[in-house]
């Protein structure tokens, strides 16, 4: 982590909100700033903590199309937020992963909206195991191959 003080939190736009937009519409031109702005805040801020483990989500495609980043991105907005709003929690790596997965299927469920051409089978898989109930078990074995520190 680096060591220098993280850029402030706007005012009117904290973490939890910028995760609600990206899951709506994470594709939405208007959000690459908050993609940007989020990565380097969580690079640089001290205190909140998430670890990045795309393991869960499968091949996301190709990266030209934009879709695999904003997967990405509101998968460490949403495991921020959760920190942020559970703080009780925020050694609890399981719930941590389970809200960035949670996040990401949302995500990806409102780009099919827009793109009904982009379909991941794992993708498809997941959100029929967190209708199911079963997505905290997925994450618990899943979370066994992704590396120590992220």
């Amino acid at each position: 982590m680096l060591n220098s003080a993280a850029p402030p939190l706007p005012k009117n736009v904290p973490v939890p909100s910028r995760r609600r937009a990206l899951k709506a519409d994470p594709l939405a031109p208007n959000l690459q700033e908050d993609r940007e702005w989020l990565i380097k805040w969580l690079i640089q801020v001290p205190d909140i903590t998430v670890k990045l483990c795309t393991t869960f989500l499968g091949d996301l495609g190709d990266s030209k199309s934009g879709y695999p980043g904003a997967l990405i991105a509101t998968m460490m907005a949403s495991e921020a937020a959760f920190v942020i709003e559970h703080p009780d929690r925020a050694k609890d790596a399981a719930a941590v992963y389970v809200a960035g997965v949670d996040g990401a299927l949302d995500a990806y469920q409102a780009i099919r909206k827009k793109h009904v051409n982009y379909r991941l089978a794992h993708l498809d898989d997941l959100i029929q195991k967190r209708d199911q109930g079963k997505l905290v078990d997925y994450v618990r074995t899943t979370a066994k191959k992704c590396k120590p520190n992220g």
